[in-house]
């Protein structure tokens, strides 16, 4: 899901403030700790707790904290492409199969009102096809979601599978084979759809990479311990010169210490884009999108509407 709008962003504050207001207690605790230790004894005064010191610290974590935002972000757009690819090339599938299925080309193909049964059949079953994509994706059982767009025999038999886009996949290649006869030009024309086919499978391919390599739990523990060893040593770096506490001082320490974490929590929110959170692929919108364009080539009129963000989210 894609956060759009006003609305998203007073939803990931009051999250974020959530998430994060163990740091928030700790900064704060920490701040009045180096006052009292400052003054009532000489203990911070050590080039260990120099801002110096501390500056390299925040250094490393910076670059280690935007270095894993890199690497989810690159997660994160690259399923945005591969579902745009997705959105292509499903055009691109009912532009062939409408275009090129017919009694003109196909002999097996015995009338107009055949062929617009096969043109309806074939993107019904695309559609199924996109749909389960999602599904498996996101890990819900939902498979009732396919009635629509498949045969009950089809849909009986995708409950043996333990890939169902992949047995879609499969059995709409059988149905395009058993269409054509073996000439060159029919062979030309199946060529064409398969090549179609074998980049939807590729795109499903590139997703299937995506949600099946985790992002190494040792990287978020780690960036994680270092954001909070952050907010420990950024206070005593500010702090141990004075001892009186200053509001500015206490203000500009939280606001060095959680932009480590907003950084990092982003990075987090990011990597897994199939989730089924808020700044995940909106794939039910997408779907919607390619159902809706879809129908339309089929000359359909009674088409459901585009979905709509809720509450600043898109699905």
């Amino acid at each position: 899901m894609i956060v759009r709008r006003g609305t998203g962003f007073r939803r990931g504050l009051r999250k974020f403030i959530l998430r994060n207001w163990g740091l928030i207690v700790l900064v704060l605790i920490t701040v009045q700790a180096v006052v009292v230790v400052q003054k009532y004894t000489n203990v911070l005064q050590t080039d260990v707790f120099s801002a110096t010191a501390v500056g390299l610290l925040a250094t490393v974590v910076g670059i280690f904290i935007v270095f894993r935002f890199n690497e989810a972000y690159q997660r994160w757009w690259e399923a945005r492409i591969l579902w745009g690819g997705l959105v292509n090339e499903s055009r691109n599938f009912a532009r062939e199969v409408t275009t090129w299925i017919n009694p003109a080309r196909v002999p097996r193909v015995r009338s107009e009102r055949e062929a617009r049964e096969i043109h309806r059949t074939l993107i019904y079953r695309h559609l199924a096809y996109c749909n389960a994509l999602r599904l498996s994706l996101r890990r819900q059982d939902t498979w009732d979601e396919l009635a629509p767009f498949l045969s009950s025999d089809e849909l009986h038999e995708l409950q043996g599978y333990e890939n169902k886009p992949t047995c879609i996949s499969f059995t709409q290649g059988r149905a395009l084979e058993a269409l054509f006869e073996p000439d060159v030009a029919q062979s030309v024309l199946l060529t064409r759809l398969d090549g179609t086919m074998n980049r939807l499978l590729d795109i499903q391919g590139g997703c299937e990479r995506i949600k099946n390599t985790a992002f190494p739990d040792e990287v978020r523990f780690i960036s994680k311990a270092m954001v909070w060893l952050s907010g420990v040593a950024i206070p005593v770096a500010f702090l141990t010169t004075n001892t009186e506490l200053h509001a500015l001082e206490v203000v500009a320490v939280l606001v060095i210490a959680l932009s480590f974490m907003v950084v990092e929590q982003l990075g987090a929110s990011l990597k897994n884009p199939f989730e089924n959170e808020d700044n995940d692929t909106p794939m039910s919108s997408l779907c919607r999108t390619i159902e809706i364009d879809l129908r339309q080539q089929l000359g359909e009129t009674e088409l459901p509407p585009p979905i709509e963000p809720v509450d600043g989210v898109l699905m």
